[in-house]
């Protein structure tokens, strides 16, 4: 059996894979894309009729026109001051602004100095209307605020002009073919001509000329750009014989001004682009040592970076979101690398917005939002941000597993020393911790992070819970439900109590506190004196308090040694606290009466 030859058939004729198959393809895939672009760009005479009709209709400065185009720049200035970009977007669908440079093309191709005066006058008028409706709107009290989609607009570049010179080859292009006209709303939007006029007003109400100039300039670019491709499109379409276009020199001299305002416009928005090129760049650099820096800080995020550069030195603004403030040892540092990185001398600020990330079981750090596919993402950990992170969630775990004692984590940090690290936890506690508390609490770190070098260091600030009754001693002495009965039997105890303490020389029971238990009552007092009362005499006192309450009483005294002490007697602090205030409500009642 004979095998086929790929590049020929049994009649001899070339396959498809032959150098000149692809050759005649590639030829025919031209030629049909030509052809397209032709058939674009074909029109018949009476379209082109319609077309110069609907131009000349649309150029024509009328009350209406100007009354729409007023009507258009309010709404953009309203949404704008209110930062709403759908108000915005309707504003550009109602513009007719659009339509009178379309004129002013048709105008200066054609020589036809009727249309391009009225389409002139129609634009230039429109122009002052809409920065003067904008201006008034700006003086108004309740547009007083800048907001993001004014500042877009104040700031333009080389790209907006590119972005320009598309949407008008769009709107050329939907214009003349009425097969694409349905789109001509959403080139409306694209173009953006009325926005610009809108912001132009508002920062010459706000007395912010530069951002005036801006503005303009950007509605100027949108509106030569416009200009010059509607007139090229114009020319290929066949909307303008060689007779009415005349001679190139003619051409020249009427286009004239139009393309010396496009290539001052090019230069002035391509020296922008470049600047705010390099201002990103500086932008990055900042942000890559801020980050580079912060990671080793727990929890601490960047928010937002601002700068301003004057001559050899730079002023940066840097807002965090951290748990804790940073120190002027550590901006200082992140200062030095700023001023080697950017080559200037750098004045770093942190604007420290203190927050915490809590999970069901401790503290995370490095969450900073969610991608494309919804999940949450999270930035590589730093070891010792790591290492804190677990500590910090050992010690919450097991926080929560002390029963009848408030501890409260107000802070965590890591000290590394040479031959061990340090782990320093400031906490809010009722008591302060045993040193066998906070062993048990070191080992649980060391098991967690697998390494026995960590030593856990508690710095304890002591909570003082009082009530109108005293120290709390007792929750339920405080907050407890008692019947009726009960509630006296123990302000009858309490009280016996603190009368059986105070028997003993210079004794004070401050504070007592009496609670029932199934089998009785359960006492605890403070007591300050110059002396600890000895475990014979807590034995009498409670023996005389259960006798007197008919119910067996088990007392624990808080024994303090400290009075206060002046040449007549003892008394404690307490006591003369509320002699001191007693006096001085006394005194200023008194001072009320005369």
């Amino acid at each position: 059996m004979k095998t086929r030859n790929n590049s020929s058939d049994g009649k001899g004729r070339k396959g498809v894979n032959s150098p000149g198959s692809f050759s005649r393809s590639f030829i025919q895939t031209r030629r049909r894309i030509a052809d397209s672009f032709i058939d674009l760009l074909s029109t018949s005479e009476d379209r082109k009729q319609e077309v110069r009709d609907d131009i000349s209709i649309g150029s024509t400065p009328r009350t209406a026109y100007y009354l729409l185009l007023s009507i258009s720049i309010l709404i953009a200035a309203f949404g704008l001051v209110t930062n709403s970009a759908a108000v915005v977007i309707g504003a550009m669908l109602v513009s007719p602004l659009m339509t009178p440079i379309f004129g002013i093309s048709l105008g200066l191709i054609r020589g036809n100095m009727t249309l391009l005066r009225k389409a002139f006058v129609a634009e230039f008028v429109g122009v002052i209307i809409g920065i003067g409706a904008a201006t008034i709107l700006g003086l108004l009290p309740f547009a007083n605020e800048v907001t993001p989609e004014m500042l877009s607009r104040t700031s333009p570049t080389l790209i907006d002009l590119i972005v320009a010179a598309l949407a008008g080859t769009a709107g050329c292009l939907a214009m003349i073919d009425e097969r694409i006209s349905p789109v001509l709303p959403g080139i409306a939007m694209a173009t953006a001509l009325v926005p610009p006029l809108a912001v132009c007003g508002l920062c010459i109400a706000f007395g912010a000329f530069s951002g005036a100039w801006g503005a303009f300039l950007l509605f100027f670019a949108n509106f030569l750009a416009i200009l010059a491709i509607s007139a090229l499109l114009f020319v290929v379409a066949g909307f303008v014989t060689q007779e009415e276009m005349g001679s190139k020199l003619e051409v020249l001299k009427r286009f004239l001004g139009p393309v010396i305002g496009l290539i001052f416009v090019t230069v002035l928005l391509t020296h922008a682009l470049v600047g705010i090129i390099g201002e990103r760049r500086t932008s990055q650099a900042i942000k890559d040592v801020l980050e580079r820096d912060l990671a080793t800080e727990r929890g601490t995020l960047i928010e937002k970076v601002i700068y301003k550069r004057k001559g050899d030195a730079i002023d940066i603004l840097a807002s965090v979101t951290t748990p804790q403030v940073l120190s002027p040892r550590k901006i200082k540092e992140i200062q030095n690398k700023l001023d080697k990185r950017l080559e200037l001398h750098s004045n770093l600020i942190m604007r420290c917005q203190v927050t915490k990330d809590i999970s069901s079981t401790g503290s995370t750090s490095g969450v900073v939002g969610r991608n494309l596919d919804g999940e949450f993402i999270s930035t590589n950990l730093n070891p010792r941000v790591k290492r804190l992170q677990i500590a910090e969630q050992v010690l919450r775990e097991m926080f929560e597993g002390y029963k009848g004692l408030h501890l409260d984590l107000d802070n965590l940090d890591l000290v590394e020393l040479p031959h061990c690290a340090i782990l320093i936890a400031s906490i809010q506690s009722s008591r302060s911790l045993t040193p066998l508390e906070v062993e048990r609490l070191e080992g649980a770190i060391q098991e967690r992070l697998d390494d026995k070098q960590v030593r856990l260091l508690i710095r304890s600030d002591d909570l003082v819970d009082v009530t109108s009754k005293g120290r709390v001693l007792y929750g339920r002495a405080h907050f407890g439900n008692l019947s009726a009965k009960d509630e006296v039997a123990r302000e009858d105890l309490e009280r016996n109590v603190k009368t059986e303490i105070t028997r003993f020389k210079d004794m004070f029971a401050t504070n007592v506190d009496a609670e029932k238990r199934r089998e009785g009552w359960s006492v605890r007092a403070e007591v300050v004196g110059p002396r600890v009362l000895r475990p014979s005499e807590v034995k009498l006192i409670e023996e005389r308090v259960s006798k007197g309450a008919h119910k067996k009483v088990s007392l624990n005294l808080w024994c303090r040694v400290e009075l206060m002490v002046n040449r007549n007697h003892f008394i404690s602090i307490e006591d003369f606290t509320k002699e001191q205030v007693e006096k001085r409500l006394t005194r200023d009642k008194s001072t009320k009466t005369k």
